[in-house]
């Protein structure tokens, strides 16, 4: 996580380029979440024990398919929701002219009968903010991994 994020956007409306963008994303993402909370964990003593998980999501474009999509999003915005929790409760909050802002990390997308490109591209970009305010908290306090 020593850069800011380049998460892949789907450009093409194939099936199989969703399913590869959205398994490297959430791959990549998983990686950088992890990495942090272990940072925060060892550098600023927010004793935790988060862990994100990504389940690859089935190429075969059947109910398998969507399945793995939704726990996906769902496991992710927990893990996102755990996060934000605990850096809430600590004393790294975030702070506006002496006010208190709370961490909000959102990411979700209604899986729907139709997913289209600019849905997915939304949610992609949505997990790239949250993952560029964990960038932003580990220069503001001077985090190198």
């Amino acid at each position: 996580m020593g850069k800011t994020n380049n998460l892949k956007y789907i450009e093409e409306t194939s099936p199989q380029v969703l399913i590869d963008v959205l398994n490297s994303d959430l791959e990549q993402t998983a990686k950088q979440y992890n990495s942090f909370c272990q940072l925060i964990n060892d550098r600023l003593a927010i004793n935790n024990s988060l862990h994100y998980n990504h389940s690859p999501i089935d190429p075969g474009f059947n109910r398998k398919t969507r399945l793995d999509l939704i726990k996906n999003i769902r496991d992710l915005n927990q893990a996102f929701d755990r996060l934000a929790s605990l850096l809430n409760q600590s004393p790294f909050r975030k702070m506006d002219k002496g006010r208190i802002i709370t961490y909000d990390f959102t990411a979700w997308i209604d899986v729907g009968i139709k997913l289209t490109k600019e849905q997915i591209n939304d949610y992609i970009n949505q997990v790239e903010n949250v993952l560029k305010e964990l960038f932003d908290f580990k220069i503001k306090y001077r985090l190198n991994d």
